[in-house]
């Protein structure tokens, strides 16, 4: 997409990235507006050009996470009194809170930008993590593209980029979208500073199959209560991420995702024996699932039929 009139730009740009206020540094005459942008797998990644001096000044993100940097040039990026002097060295990382500012091309440059919505980049922390993420991520603001995982990251990146100009590209794949967007979310956590970088590093040891067992007989007597990794962990007697990895080793699954199946286990036997009268809902939030929605799709993918289908088949047996 391109421009030539500064309500137009801003408007479409606002439909890509955020609605945004656009003030220009010197007449209109001259105004230049160019921005090249796919989303996959929910992740919107752009080419943004302007030919005159411009401030872009943007609200709370609210709903996502922004990455930017120039791919050539200097762009001079902020969220609230913090400021990042962007290069093709150094991006700005900007989260959902605090208005944002970019200010730049007095000079050309070209901004990659990538925007993240919070729902993927929560879903790509507890992948790593092996647990429920209570925090939201908050990264320190800037991220050093020069380091070693910085080079990575930014060759992942180039990877979404690719796909801006080649119909054809291995993006259109679904799992192969799938794969770019996770390896760039997960690098990102893995290489930019925050506040569980310290977690993700993963020093630990994986635990022996005992302390997994002991894990798991804890889960089998208290799933009726809350239960965190934290308390998981000192019922087995080790740390939570030696638990985590050690339930990755012996069951290639998560602590808090075998407390789930279990739990689910436990409301499709209670719905098997349930009178008619009884809300599905009900018996769900007693075994620690609030979120009928989300409910529903764990049990169906786990049983291979809906909630009501089995209470519905309590009904007709004891009817017989």
């Amino acid at each position: 997409m391109s421009s030539n009139a500064p309500d137009e730009a801003s408007e479409l740009g606002g439909r890509v990235w955020y609605p945004h206020r656009l003030d220009i540094g010197r007449s209109a005459a001259g105004f230049q507006w160019r921005v090249n942008a796919i989303k996959v797998q929910g992740v919107t990644v752009g080419l943004l050009e302007y030919g005159t001096p411009v401030r872009i000044t943007t609200g709370d993100l609210e709903t996502a996470y922004q990455v930017n940097f120039p791919r050539f040039g200097r762009l001079r990026f902020s969220q609230g009194n913090s400021v990042v002097l962007g290069t093709p060295s150094a991006a700005a990382i900007h989260g959902p809170v605090r208005a944002t500012g970019i200010q730049g091309w007095s000079e050309p440059a070209q901004l990659l930008g990538l925007k993240i919505p919070t729902s993927v980049m929560h879903q790509e922390l507890e992948a790593l993590l092996g647990r429920s993420a209570r925090q939201e991520v908050a990264f320190e603001g800037s991220f050093d593209l020069t380091s070693h995982r910085g080079k990575e990251w930014r060759s992942a990146v180039e990877l979404l980029v690719a796909g801006l100009r080649n119909p054809d590209s291995l993006l259109t794949a679904p799992l192969m979208a799938h794969a770019a967007v996770q390896y760039a979310v997960r690098g990102l956590l893995l290489s930019a500073p925050n506040n569980y970088s310290e977690e993700l590093a993963g020093d630990a040891e994986a635990v022996g199959s005992a302390a997994v067992r002991r894990a798991i007989e804890f889960m089998e007597s208290n799933a009726h209560l809350p239960i965190t990794l934290e308390a998981l962990a000192a019922g087995a007697f080790v740390s939570p991420r030696a638990l985590q990895l050690g339930f990755r080793k012996h069951l290639d699954t998560t602590p808090m995702d075998h407390l789930r199946t279990i739990r689910l286990r436990r409301v499709h036997s209670e719905l098997l024996s349930a009178p008619a009268s009884t809300r599905v809902s009900d018996v769900a939030a007693r075994w620690g699932f609030p979120h009928a929605g989300r409910f529903a799709i764990h049990f169906a993918k786990t049983f291979g039929e809906a909630p009501s289908q089995t209470l519905k088949k309590s009904t007709e047996i004891s009817g017989l």
